[in-house]
């Protein structure tokens, strides 16, 4: 037991310390809708909260919220269909090149097309008990960001069969959902709570906040 810090910096400096060193290092899937309906400005506050999580935010708050050291972050953008997979792992040292991958992977999205939500979970669920199955002790997630209505590829009551049907641990991963846009509200909270997980309502605050605010249960 140590007396409670009596300088900002200190704290800060032990906080950074448990995140990046000591903290069980996280595994977050993001399924990122990338739809039509997403262009100009959405998509735009989409690509500025993830290159903040990605180190651009270098306020106090934004270092705690951003990808620390030893965690595996997945992007997996969608429209009428998956639009692949991209894996990064943050090393422990030397994080700079890693984070400037996420960012420059930001940067190439762009919007176009239907909305396939759940295809695109199946899809995340896939790649999660793959990662599940490589570290049981990690916290594995799934963050899903939409702006619109499903109408493409697999619907909520199939999705809720492919869940159903999943064994062992990878079941036990979250869908923490971020409602944006025109988003079925009711339809992704019932989803959050099918997975164990949370929906966060974009609607009426900002989408960065949003993001981060996830990051607290990460």
């Amino acid at each position: 037991e140590q007396p409670f810090p009596n300088t900002l910096d200190v704290t800060n400096d032990l906080i950074t310390s448990y995140l990046s060193t000591i903290r069980r290092p996280g595994k977050t899937l993001y399924s990122l809708d990338l739809s039509g309906s997403m262009g100009g400005d959405r998509l735009a506050q989409l690509k500025r909260s993830l290159k903040n999580l990605a180190g651009s935010d270098t306020s106090t708050t934004g270092s705690f919220a951003a990808f620390q050291n030893r965690e595996q972050v997945t992007f997996i953008p969608f429209s009428d269909q998956v639009q692949g997979v991209q894996h990064f792992t943050i090393p422990e040292n030397d994080k700079a090149s890693e984070l400037a991958r996420i960012s420059a992977s930001v940067d190439g999205m762009q919007a176009g097309g239907g909305t396939a939500i759940y295809s695109s979970l199946e899809q995340a669920y896939r790649e999660a008990a793959r990662q599940v199955a490589e570290d049981p002790n990690a916290f594995t997630s799934i963050v899903l960001m939409t702006d619109g209505e499903n109408n493409a590829g697999d619907d909520f009551a199939g999705f809720t069969r492919y869940y159903n049907g999943l064994g062992g641990a990878v079941k036990k991963v979250p869908v923490f959902v971020i409602i944006f846009g025109e988003g079925n509200a009711k339809e992704l909270q019932n989803l959050a709570s099918l997975t164990g997980g949370k929906a966060f309502d974009a609607r009426k605050s900002d989408l960065n906040s949003v993001f981060r605010e996830i990051r607290g249960y990460q």
